[in-house]
């Protein structure tokens, strides 16, 4: 069973809460997780163009996406990412696979809603199935300190150390998506 985290990161701090998702994934021991950080080598121009990213996204369970969000969204190398996906669209190549998010942005709110709530939309288009971070912030487990609920969310001022921020809470509601979605895979397949 394979998941993938496919992310932009532009100051490390988006990138500090990959890891900790990935540390949640991989937590069972069941799950084998990777990390694919969109780099500009994979553009041509504005186009995005990696063969050997999309091949591992086809063979896995579910995709994890994350971006910073920049401006109320999220970062131009994430939409064209998307954009680039078109040729898995038509064929409904990733129709029935999970599907989360997360983000990172410099204040407590930052229109985080709206990059989590567009790669909700991405998802759904390609008939994947969302999950949620399924946590509320009062149940004492610091697992979702941010009270966002439709994937994992971090605060990082753009002048802090990566290693300070996002907060152990925003690295804990990390890890606790990671291992929520390693626990669906997990489950989905043995059924």
């Amino acid at each position: 069973m394979k998941i993938s985290i496919l992310y932009s990161s532009e100051t490390e701090h988006t990138h500090q809460l990959a890891k900790a998702i990935h540390a949640g994934c991989v937590a069972s021991g069941e799950i084998e997780a990777k990390l694919f950080r969109l780099s500009d080598q994979d553009f041509t121009g504005s186009r995005w163009n990696n063969a050997e990213i999309l091949a591992e996204l086809d063979s896995s369970d579910a995709i994890i996406f994350g971006s910073p969000t920049f401006m109320g969204s999220m970062s131009s190398k994430l939409k064209a990412f998307m954009e680039a996906t078109v040729s898995r669209y038509f064929p409904e190549t990733w129709n029935g696979k999970i599907a989360a998010g997360f983000t990172v942005s410099g204040s407590s709110g930052g229109d985080k809603f709206n990059t989590l709530s567009t790669l909700t939309t991405f998802a759904m288009q390609h008939g994947m199935i969302w999950i949620g971070l399924g946590s509320n912030p009062f149940n004492g487990k610091n697992n979702n300190a941010s009270g966002h609920y439709y994937g994992a969310t971090g605060r990082a001022e753009l002048d802090h150390n990566p290693a300070d921020m996002p907060s152990k809470d925003d690295l804990n509601s990390g890890e606790f998506l990671g291992a929520r979605i390693a626990d669906y895979v997990t489950r989905l397949a043995t059924k």
